[in-house]
């Protein structure tokens, strides 16, 4: 009996000094841990207790972030940034947050605010250029790598992560500056292969490309990227079979629409009008509200002459993209070519007119739209629906 009684003393005064504990001890207490669930249980208690503690929000945020609560994490690093609105690392946590929440253009004003608080502290520049990128704002992105840099020379590592930047900002001697001090620096890699494939792409010198892009496939032979372009600069050489090859390939590794799109343009140059609509119904299939594969279908069944059909996927590609002119250029085809209707093929003329098409030489083209027009566009009418 007075052992027990004893024991429930011990426990009183255990429960005691804890609950006697302040906010600022449950804070250093969890700041010991290493487990981001025990770390929690202390900092509820904490902010429970200190309710304006900014570093118990901190803390928690970041053992919510550890364990991948990104959500919560926000809501606590808000918390902070609240609390203490002129400490720049506030922002700086929240965007580290907020860019693995894949909210780029919230990370990036809270960087801006963070450099404007402390603009001599480099990391905030390295971040806001990630976030940069991430918006597709390259030179942006430059411009604070540069600042981060200052006069240093990039680090191997961040070398690599800037080519690509360079190369999406279409800078090609900077990126192939980068690309030759890799290489000095023994790295044969796949990756850096490919960016030079990217290069000579960009640059027009397509047999160098293509070689490129080879090497990076035979030092990984399921690089998706490297089958992308090196499928796209056979089709531009005009090697449809070899572009086949390689978007049969990249479908393997990544059978999305818009490859199936691809693989559709290249069967149609190949005139294999019936493959064609298979892998543009493929495309329909997987992005069902993506106007450009009825487009081209609709166009293919005019080239099976099926007008029913074409009709059906032109309307389509309208009713889901309104704005762009290709639809109503070929509905208009359809509405002459098998039905001699002036009336709705000059409606949808015009209504392509409308929409910028500037193509007018397509019209006459046999060999583009031109045969779809046999006849009427050689009128004067025709002329004034173009050019009025």
């Amino acid at each position: 009996m007075i052992q027990k009684c004893l024991l429930v003393i011990l426990f009183s005064f255990i429960s005691l000094s804890v609950s006697a504990e302040t906010g600022l001890q449950l804070l250093n207490r969890a700041k010991k841990q290493t487990d981001p669930v025990a770390q929690i249980k202390l900092l509820n208690k904490a902010i429970s207790k200190s309710p304006k503690l900014a570093d118990a929000y901190h803390y928690r945020a970041d053992a919510y972030f550890a364990s991948g609560k990104i959500n919560q994490a926000l809501a606590d690093y808000s918390k902070t940034v609240s609390l203490r609105p002129k400490d720049p690392f506030r922002y700086y946590a929240r965007a580290l947050a907020y860019m693995q929440a894949g909210r780029a253009s919230l990370a990036q004003a809270d960087l801006t605010k963070a450099i404007s608080l402390k603009p001599a502290h480099r990391e905030f520049y390295l971040a806001r250029a990630r976030a940069n990128v991430a918006l597709n704002k390259y030179e942006l992105a430059l411009a604070d790598y540069q600042k981060y840099l200052g006069k240093r020379t990039p680090s191997e590592t961040l070398g690599r992560e800037l080519i690509p930047v360079y190369l999406a900002a279409y800078r090609y001697s900077a990126a192939e500056d980068l690309i030759a001090a890799q290489q000095a620096a023994g790295n044969d890699s796949a990756d850096l292969h490919y960016w030079q494939g990217r290069i000579f792409s960009g640059q027009g010198r397509l047999d160098e490309a293509v070689s490129a892009y080879s090497k990076a496939i035979n030092r990984d032979e399921a690089y998706a990227s490297a089958y992308r372009y090196r499928a796209s600069a056979f089709k531009d050489m005009g090697d449809f079979e070899a572009s086949l090859a390689d978007y049969t390939v990249l479908l393997k590794l990544q059978p999305e629409a818009i490859f199936f799109n691809r693989r559709g343009l290249v069967y149609e140059e190949m005139k294999d009008f019936t493959h064609a609509a298979e892998d543009y119904s493929r495309a329909i299939e997987l992005s069902p509200k993506w106007a450009i594969p009825y487009n081209n279908r609709g166009f293919v069944k005019m080239q099976l002459k099926d007008w029913n059909g074409a009709k059906e996927d032109l309307e389509a590609a309208i009713r889901l993209d309104g704005t762009s002119p290709t639809p109503y250029v070929n509905l208009a085809g359809v509405y002459w070519t098998a039905k001699k209707d002036r009336k709705n093929m000059y409606d949808n003329l015009d209504k392509a007119v409308r929409r910028n098409f500037k193509n007018f030489e397509s019209l006459y083209d046999e060999d583009q739209k031109g045969w779809m027009f046999k006849s009427i566009n050689k009128t004067a009418e025709f002329r004034a629906i173009l050019y009025k």
